[in-house]
């Protein structure tokens, strides 16, 4: 686990079980079994970037009362957030928000720096798939949006754990890139 400049951070390539790696590779990856959808600023109202996105579960600030899961595979990944939390020791309350990114080159360099929320959350992040493009990394950066506290490189199966600090990604110049999105607290 890394303290630097206050990031709580923790990157883990085996915490998955085989019934997970094989839900990723014969759902989430297979062809024709697992709708993407179209979406522009999946990063921010301010984003005029075009990915691929599968709403698992929609972030609290805009889901309806009542409402728990957007996909049929909402069960499934909250047992993926689960089992990186406990094999982390991290103290989970709630879920907020699932999905799943595919992005591809789309002719921008990279996302907008963000946050997934306004208030305190964490974030998991799991790479589903193995992205030709290695330089797609994840970037967090300090409260001042400037110093980079940490590149990761996308590899399938890591997950990376981090709390609220902005960051971006950079988008793949060849192939995809499908991540796993994760927030709660």
């Amino acid at each position: 686990m890394s303290r630097k400049k206050d990031l709580f951070f923790i990157e883990d390539n085996n915490f998955l079980s085989f019934e997970q790696k094989e839900f990723i590779n014969e759902t989430v990856l297979s062809p024709n079994s697992f709708p993407f959808y179209h979406q522009r600023g999946a990063s921010t109202s301010d984003d005029d970037n075009s990915i691929l996105s599968h709403i698992v579960k929609v972030r609290p600030e805009i889901r309806e009362d009542g409402e728990t899961y957007n996909s049929y595979t909402g069960h499934v990944f909250e047992d993926i957030l689960m089992t990186f939390c406990k094999r982390n020791n991290i103290a989970i309350k709630e879920s907020l928000r699932i999905a799943v990114n595919f992005t591809y080159n789309n002719g921008t360099i990279s996302c907008p720096i963000h946050l997934d929320h306004e208030f305190p959350h964490k974030q998991l992040l799991i790479y589903l798939n193995e992205p030709l493009d290695k330089q797609a990394k994840t970037v967090i950066l300090d409260k001042d949006e400037e110093t980079i506290l940490k590149e990761i490189t996308p590899e399938q199966y890591k997950g990376v754990c981090f709390n609220d600090k902005p960051h971006y990604h950079y988008y793949p110049k060849i192939g995809e890139r499908i991540v796993a999105v994760f927030t709660f607290r």
